[in-house]
């Protein structure tokens, strides 16, 4: 296992805890940690990506495994999603028109796999199609 220690917190400028807007934060570490078949880079993309062309898709954190637990778990879980149009999100059958247009919505439509209670500010990130890195 790799330990680093978090040297600098950068939080987005525009972030609101009340709407969740800008809901991204950069990690500067200690000490620079080595890729592996389990560590990877991720590359943070500017306006130009078509995010929504992105077709491998991934979430992770240490929140809630099921809706009923509500405690955290002591391993890393991760999960394929795709993404969804926000459209579809904000109709009156889901969220009602909460998700910002500025927001990405990830999962299923059908359910059952997606993030959790205590996942919140969990990274998603995409694979390029046509290569081998991912956008965060």
């Amino acid at each position: 296992a790799q330990v680093r220690r978090i040297k600098r917190l950068l939080v987005h400028e525009h972030y609101s805890s009340v709407s969740e807007r800008n809901d991204i934060a950069l990690l500067e570490l200690d000490q620079p940690v080595q890729c592996s078949p389990y560590v990877q880079l991720a590359c943070v993309p500017d306006a130009s990506l078509r995010v929504s062309e992105l077709t491998a898709c991934y979430v992770s954190g240490w929140g809630s495994t099921t809706a009923r637990s509500g405690g955290a778990t002591d391993v890393l879980q991760e999960a394929k999603v795709r993404l969804i149009d926000v459209n579809l999100c904000n109709s009156s059958r889901w969220y009602r028109g909460a998700i910002h247009s500025h927001n990405l919505c990830a999962g299923y439509p059908q359910g059952g796999i997606d993030t959790c209670q205590g996942d919140s500010g969990g990274p998603l990130v995409c694979k390029e199609n046509n290569a081998d890195y991912f956008w965060l």
